[in-house]
């Protein structure tokens, strides 16, 4: 009896003591809020006899310290005739949907939803474009500008939910607080609207489902998001106006379509969160995406206006994302923003205090234990994965507290199956390596990717590794035949050519057999296995000695050595059914290595009369990351945390040649184009070898 009566006052004391540290930080807000502290306190005394409203104030205001961002001051004359033009087309489309009880999925109910639309933007779609939008913005912390009124409406607005909805009330105070009560889903992202607006927009949508159907409910939202934007043109505006920006085709990336997916879901009573990957293995960019909690407790990632939330997780792609970090409201105490040293230098991606690492719910992480043997005062150390789209080359992904008594660092959260390069930074933000570069494989062991070679001259073929899927590709092209003939209906023809080998991303020819030459027609026919023409560019070559005048330059066969620049055929031209000006709109005569016109089985070459092909000069469809000539080149080398540079060349060939440091780590930029880039070794046989194949 004494241990419990123990117990409980200690439980007593530690939400008393939490209690009282939730006081503290909202006099630290209040302290600092200037002129805007009556409107707070006006909130704190409206509550005075509604505890949990209270409580949820408090940490309202309490975490209001370091949320900050552009927010509008909204007066009638912003924007009338878009409020007005958005309010009818919203109150169309509401009507026509709920003509019928089965709407959603009704032929009729879409033709009607159709016609309305349609003349929805006959009237009004050049109002919308020339009406212009005047939006007064400001930037400041949210402490000194939010009012008591939008404080008090949203909090009542969330309480209301609790009160009617089941699923609410069995959340926990923390998800509650975290996941339906905050008035903003993305931390310094522009702020325009509150609960009451989403809620007013979108709720009307939901009244005939099960909300404790999260699918349903995000099905329900796509469904009313992707119908909507097509009552107004592309968007016209150089400046975000509200959620109105929902009613347009085209105006936003991910981080919007996130934001206002997961606010108007939390408007209407269903625990939301934003996300966002550090980074790709591969690729440049980052995304942010939506995750929903199910009355299983378990968080379901989705991208809104584009897919659904499954039970397990399987339609979000998570096999080339590294670190996944949630947007919370509350600060968090175990992020670099909070555990860095005064003046420690943190990277961007983590200078932010609302930041909590959930990669586990969607991927396998490990800790892992590195040695530390730097000096300085750091607190913290970083892994770090390769990226093209920033000047470093490098984002840090995840980052690890660093134990200078046993000199070593641990890292909580990390994702088999990455390269890693491990960093800490100066006080100025250069970055320093404390550690080679390494694979950490599927089990979770170390693999040093370190090649002992030979600081020769070395060939660079690509910048990027071959696509497996391309390669695929290429591969089922192998069986297509090359038909000719003098009938248009190729009834009889003859095979005069087949592609026997795998094909390889740049020009090559196919030899053609002219013994029963010439002829007037010809055709690319795919097998009936892969009826897919995945040819990226094709040339029918001729002899420039046949004398025909319907020919041009034939584009050169690359050249991949100092060989190569012997070979070429200064007799050989391009024949021509049409001129090229009339066909360049065809993928496969329209310069571009990426597309191809694979939806089709067959091509064909029809001239005005007979005429000798002698090859077929063909390329499949490739990312286009060789070497390609006439293209400016950069060559780096990783140095101790950065990428130092030793070649910067305009390529005359499809191929460079580099004397590299032995063992080096290279990274090849091209300046000219493209954006696919990956970090490769070159092996003792000269051969380039990529951190991922």
């Amino acid at each position: 009896m004494i241990k419990n009566s123990l117990v409980i006052t200690f439980f007593l004391f530690l939400l008393s003591g939490c209690a009282s540290e939730v006081d503290r930080r909202v006099d630290t807000v209040l302290s600092i809020s200037g002129a805007n502290r009556t409107e707070l306190e006006t909130v704190l005394k409206h509550y005075k006899h509604e505890p949990q409203k209270l409580k949820a104030a408090k940490f309202l205001i309490a975490n209001m310290r370091y949320h900050h961002s552009y927010y509008s001051v909204k007066n009638p004359r912003q924007h009338p005739l878009l409020d007005s033009l958005t309010k009818a087309a919203d109150s169309l489309f509401y009507h026509s949907v709920y003509m019928a009880t089965d709407s959603f999925h009704n032929e009729n109910i879409q033709k009607l939803i159709d016609s309305v639309r349609i003349g929805f933007r006959i009237q009004n779609d050049v109002r919308v474009s020339e009406q212009s939008v005047k939006i007064f913005w400001k930037e400041d912390y949210d402490f000194n500008w939010i009012t008591a009124k939008q404080l008090i409406n949203h909090i009542d607005h969330v309480f209301e939910w609790k009160r009617q909805m089941n699923s609410v009330r069995r959340l926990s105070t923390e998800d509650f607080y975290e996941y339906v009560l905050p008035y903003r889903s993305i931390p310094d992202n522009s702020l325009t609207d509150f609960s009451d607006i989403y809620f007013a927009f979108m709720d009307k949508y939901l009244k005939d489902i099960d909300k404790d159907s999260v699918q349903n409910v995000v099905q329900r939202y796509n469904f009313v998001i992707n119908q909507l934007c097509k009552f107004f043109p592309l968007y016209p505006y150089e400046e975000e106006i509200g959620y109105q920006e929902l009613f347009f085709y085209g105006f936003h990336d991910c981080i919007p379509i996130a934001s206002y997916g997961v606010s108007i879901l939390r408007a209407c009573g269903i625990p939301a969160a934003v996300e966002f990957n550090a980074c790709y293995k591969q690729f440049q960019g980052r995304h942010y995406h939506g995750v929903v909690l199910d009355k299983n407790g378990n968080w379901l990632a989705f991208n809104p206006e584009s897919s659904i939330p499954t039970s397990d997780n399987s339609s979000f792609d998570t096999k080339d994302i590294l670190n996944i970090y949630r947007f919370m409201f509350s600060e968090q105490k175990d992020t670099p923003f909070f555990m860095e040293k005064n003046g420690e230098y943190v990277p961007d991606i983590f200078d932010s205090p609302f930041l909590k690492d959930v990669t586990s719910h969607l991927l396998k992480t490990i800790p892992l234990i590195l040695p530390y043997r730097e000096t300085g005062n750091n607190n913290l150390a970083y892994l770090a994965a390769f990226n093209s789209g920033v000047p470093s080359g490098i984002i840090p992904v995840t980052w690890g507290k660093i134990n200078r008594t046993k000199q070593n660092v641990t890292f909580s959260f990390v994702i088999p199956d990455r390269y890693y390069f491990p960093v800490y930074y100066s006080p100025f933000g250069k970055s320093f390596s404390f550690g080679e570069p390494f694979y950490l494989d599927k089990g979770g062991k170390i693999i040093k990717s370190h090649i002992e070679g030979k600081a020769d001259d070395v060939t660079l073929l690509r910048k990027f590794p071959m696509k497996q899927g391309l390669v695929d590709k290429a591969v089922k092209l192998i069986g297509t035949v090359i038909q000719a003939s003098n009938d248009p209906g190729f009834q009889p023809c003859d095979t005069v050519g087949i592609i026997a080998d795998t094909l390889q991303p740049y020009f090559q020819d196919i030899k053609l057999d002219m013994n029963k030459g010439p002829y007037q027609y010809y055709q690319i026919k795919t097998t009936d296995e892969y009826p897919h023409v995945a040819l990226s560019e094709l040339e029918f070559i001729t002899d420039i000695r046949y004398g025909y005048e319907n020919v041009i330059a034939a584009s050169p066969l690359p050249i991949l050595s100092s060989g190569d620049t012997l070979s070429e055929d200064k007799t050989e031209v391009r024949l021509m059914d049409e001129p090229l000006e009339r066909i360049k709109w065809k993928s496969e005569y329209d310069g571009n290595p990426q597309t191809s016109p694979e939806l089709y089985p067959t091509i064909r070459f029809m001239l005005k009369k007979p005429q000798f092909v002698t090859k077929i000069r063909m390329m499949p469809l490739n990312a286009d990351n060789g070497i390609i000539a006439g293209n400016q080149y950069e060559l780096f080398c990783w140095n101790n945390g950065e990428w130092k540079k030793i070649l910067s060349e305009r390529a005359r060939y499809n191929y460079i040649t580099v004397s590299i440091p032995s063992g080096s780590l290279l990274w090849l930029r091209n300046l000219t184009g493209g954006k696919e880039e990956l970090p490769f070794y070159v092996d003792s046989d000269g051969l380039q070898k990529f951190i991922y194949p």
